[in-house]
């Protein structure tokens, strides 16, 4: 709410557990806003009053803007969040093409969303109801600024890793100074896989000198059979060379999306117990 009313100065906004006196006159409130803001998050739909709110909005035909709680423990993907709505709702909330903000916990992300929702509100006002989008500019959005590394990084794929040398590609196509090293590893399924995003890669017989980080992509295919051996195994020489190493968490689910706790029965214990997800739970 705070971050929002910096962005628009002269918005009013009314948020329940700051403005609410009465929870009898929720849907008086409801009925004197111009647009209804619901953030999504796990155990929303099963509010009474959160239930109230939403029946009364749809009744009312009041314009929504939803915001997506990304974290898996506090919301989760939107089909998750979806199931937990009554049927009789989930057309009204997730069909009627309503703009959505997925709300991270990384303030440059962030920024980001609060555009997004910054725009839908004002694209219901009487000056922009007849635009489709407003170019809008929002001091330190991250996706208004072209990003370069310092110094060169090469950036480690293991092909034991499914899905970690495509999505290096795409960080190589968008951040100049960043190119991608495979390693041929014959005995990987992965590696056997045809991928025109492989295409130009150097390839080499072993993880070349020159590499500075090592990619980990986490989905629900990483440590599983012989691929998950063949990973551990690189992940644990990476740690024992120093090698940096990121870890990137699929989070849509036709992508092999899933909650991070998976990776807590999946990982080899060894790698956990050696601290492995140590950084990246404190970040």
């Amino acid at each position: 709410k705070g971050e929002l009313e910096q962005l628009l100065p002269d918005i009013k906004i009314f948020l329940d557990v700051d403005d609410l006196k009465d929870i009898g006159a929720l849907e008086e409130y409801i009925a004197r806003s111009q647009m209804i803001l619901f953030f999504l998050s796990k155990g929303y739909f099963r509010s009474t009053n959160c239930l109230r709110e939403v029946r009364s909005s749809l009744t009312m035909r009041k314009p929504l803007v939803l915001v997506q709680e990304a974290h898996p423990a506090k919301g989760g993907t939107l089909e998750e969040l979806r199931a937990e709505c009554p049927e009789d709702l989930q057309a009204g909330v997730f069909e009627a093409n309503w703009r959505l903000a997925v709300w991270h916990r990384i303030e440059d992300f962030q920024l980001v969303s609060l555009k997004i929702i910054a725009e839908a509100l004002l694209l219901r006002m009487p000056n922009h109801c007849r635009m489709s989008s407003l170019p809008l500019f929002v001091p330190g959005d991250a996706s208004t600024q072209t990003l370069v590394f310092s110094k060169p990084v090469v950036l480690w794929a293991s092909p034991a890793n499914p899905g970690a040398a495509e999505l290096a590609c795409e960080l190589a196509s968008a951040f100049p100074g960043l190119t991608v090293s495979t390693v041929v590893d014959v005995g990987s399924s992965a590696s056997a896989r045809p991928s025109m995003a492989l295409r130009g890669l150097a390839r080499r017989s072993r993880r070349a000198a020159d590499v500075t980080h090592m990619l980990l992509y986490l989905n629900q295919n990483t440590w599983l059979e012989e691929d998950g051996e063949r990973l551990a195994e690189h992940v644990k020489q990476a740690r024992e060379d120093k090698l940096k190493i990121v870890m990137a968490h699929e989070n849509d689910p036709d992508l092999g999306g899933c909650e991070f706790s998976k990776f807590f029965e999946t990982t080899p214990q060894e790698l956990i117990a050696g601290g492995l997800y140590k950084d990246l739970a404190r970040s």
